[in-house]
């Protein structure tokens, strides 16, 4: 950041916080923004600030337009174990229908005034005296002229209470002058004076706090969660009632604890402090772990996977031998099989229906690995929808046996027979018991029917790549497909059809454990991660699949198109700056076995 940074430009990044963040995030965010910028003359941060608007939620209003109800009960549960009336899962506040409990507010009246948490939070940064004033930890005098607060330990008095009758008449000024954070957060408390004081506080809708918030040990029920922190403000406001009814006046103490209990229900909302109360984490809005990541962005849709990106491979000998290029990711086998679901099984049916239709007898291997010709026991029944279907579930949810081989019955014997393999090796590296003269070397498994059912069923076809948040169109990439199976593959023929990642199974291998044979992410073009914001740090995308003939060619039109490579400002999308660097480390990469690396095995004259 430098400040040459243009003012619209500046202006044009807060619009975009003042959306998307939280007054607290927002304020951090446009620190970092304003940190290095030299803004010269009042008149100009003025301009850059002229459309920022930031309003907390009026809750006094909010609460009367919608006639909510108040959530009095700190017990969730009655002596029968059916919610309390008036307590935080109350069927009579909220209703029992799933609509009425994800539509229906209620409150919690705090019984006295109490800051709001994103001005109390604003405000400390801002004043490190208000802290002190709210748990009543230090007195201090107001200033009326100046609007600020001065320590006076003898005669200053201190509390809740004290702050707001000051309110009217403080000045909201950053001890630093050149701070244009401190400057933005005393303009957003300034512009909610009149309501950053509040007497109750919204609950949300139950339905989104049902899951995973009550707990059963031992017997007894507790809450977890949210409800939890809303249980805790209301035991702390019913506290203040307690002492008023026996005419004493609340402590400093016991009001600090609403205030700071209303804050923690902010921070586990809209905060980013990632503090874990009693085991239970409020980690905030942003983040990879935030709400919005667990709540929205970690979600898919039917037919679509989240997997994890990685940079493609380039241990090949020629350019045209890599399984990655600009207009082709290579996409895990499960993947495929989950977003094409149904056109897989279509094409394992008819896999099925080409090799026993019509076929009087059928080469199968005995338990002795040697071939023989039977004839099949009714295999239309043996294959039908519901076996492939059961295959299929145990194929994507057993990682540890996925080379099954399979099994035929045949006519007039008990005795187990499986296909067998009929590929035809092509390809140099195929070596053991593979080569061009032998075919049936293995039993057949449920893994080559499912990879050749999938590239028949993905072929021709393009996948939707999404990497979220999207706040631009480059987010979002289409591809053709490459079937990633295992780890090491190998060019085969089979009945007619090449395929060059075909994957590399043994006799040997069949079942054994296949955990760490399979290809679990996504390997797309290095030149799409500049325009995704992305790296290879872990990031997540969405991988969903395209179907119709007149989707996949509009996409492909649009894979040509200069709005794929340049951006509306007339920018590069598509950089080819991490193929270079890849390119370049595995050039000069050192292995194990390696006797001389690439700098000494330079001379000097």
């Amino acid at each position: 950041m430098n400040s040459i940074l243009s003012l619209k430009g500046i202006q044009k990044e807060l619009e975009w916080y003042n959306e998307n963040l939280d007054a607290a995030s927002f304020v951090e965010a446009a620190d970092e923004l304003l940190e290095d910028v030299d803004i010269q003359g009042e008149d100009k941060y003025d301009k850059m600030t002229e459309n920022l608007k930031l309003d907390i939620l009026d809750i006094e209003r909010f609460v009367k337009v919608n006639e909510l109800q108040a959530v009095t009960d700190p017990r969730a549960f009655s002596y029968n174990s059916i919610p309390s009336d008036n307590g935080l899962l109350s069927n009579k506040i909220f209703g029992y229908t799933m609509e009425e409990r994800a539509g229906t507010y209620a409150y919690i009246d705090l019984h006295g005034w109490f800051l709001d948490p994103s001005c109390y939070k604003t405000w400390c940064r801002l004043d490190s005296a208000i802290k002190n004033i709210v748990h009543g930890v230090k007195y201090y005098r107001f200033n009326e002229e100046t609007g600020q607060f001065i320590p006076d330990e003898e005669h200053g008095k201190t509390g809740i209470d004290f702050l707001r009758k000051c309110l009217p008449k403080v000045v909201f000024k950053p001890k630093n002058e050149k701070s244009n954070s401190k400057k933005i957060s005393a303009k957003y408390l300034d512009a909610n004076r009149n309501r950053m004081f509040i007497s109750k506080y919204p609950v949300i809708p139950p339905f989104y706090r049902d899951k995973n918030t009550v707990n059963s040990k031992g017997g007894s029920v507790g809450l977890g969660g949210i409800n939890k922190l809303y249980n805790n403000l209301i035991i702390a406001s019913n506290a203040i009632t307690a002492t008023q009814d026996y005419m004493f006046d609340a402590t400093d103490a016991m009001k600090a604890r609403v205030q700071e209990t209303i804050l923690n229900i902010y921070d586990w909302f809209a905060g980013n402090s990632n503090k874990a109360i009693d085991n239970d984490r409020g980690v905030g809005m942003s983040g990879k772990i935030g709400i919005l990541r667990r709540t929205n962005m970690s979600k898919t849709a039917n037919f679509s996977a989240r997997v994890v990106i990685t940079s493609p491979e380039l241990k090949v000998e020629r350019m045209e031998d890599m399984m990655v290029n600009f207009d082709h990711s290579a996409i895990p086998l499960y993947v495929l099989m989950t977003n094409f679901r149904d056109f897989v099984m279509f094409h394992v049916r008819r896999f099925f229906e080409n090799e026993f239709q019509g076929a009087e007898t059928y080469p199968v291997i005995n338990k002795k690995g040697e071939v023989q010709y039977l004839v099949p026991k009714d295999p239309e029944i043996e294959f039908s929808d519901e076996r492939i279907k059961q295959e299929l579930d145990r194929f994507l949810h057993g990682y540890n046996n996925r080379f099954i081989p399979i099994q035929v019955p045949m006519r007039d014997t008990d005795e187990k027979y499986y296909m067998a393999f009929k590929g035809i090796g092509n390809d140099p590296r195929s070596v053991g018991n593979l080569d061009n003269n032998s075919k049936y070397k293995r039993r057949f498994t449920w893994c080559d029917v499912f990879y050749i059912a999938t590239v028949e069923a993905t072929r021709d076809k393009q996948v939707l790549i999404t990497r979220f948040p999207i706040d631009f169109y480059t987010n979002q990439i289409t591809t053709g497909i490459v079937v990633s199976s295992t780890k090491d593959t190998e060019a085969i023929d089979i009945n007619g059809e090449h395929y060059d990642y075909y994957p590399k199974i043994r006799e040997d291998m069949i079942g054994t454990d296949t955990s760490n044979l399979f290809v679990d992410t996504v390997r797309m073009s290095n030149s799409y991660l500049s325009g995704m914001g992305g790296d290879y740090d872990g990031d997540q995308i969405t991988c969903k699949g395209v179907y119709t003939e007149e989707a996949n060619a509009e996409l492909k039109q649009y894979m040509n198109s200069k709005q794929n490579f340049i951006t509306f400002g007339c920018q590069p999308s598509r950089t080819p700056g991490s193929d270079c660097i890849q390119s370049f480390y595995c050039l000069t990469k050192v292995l194990s076995d390696t006797k001389i690396t690439p700098t000494n095995s330079i001379s000097y004259s």
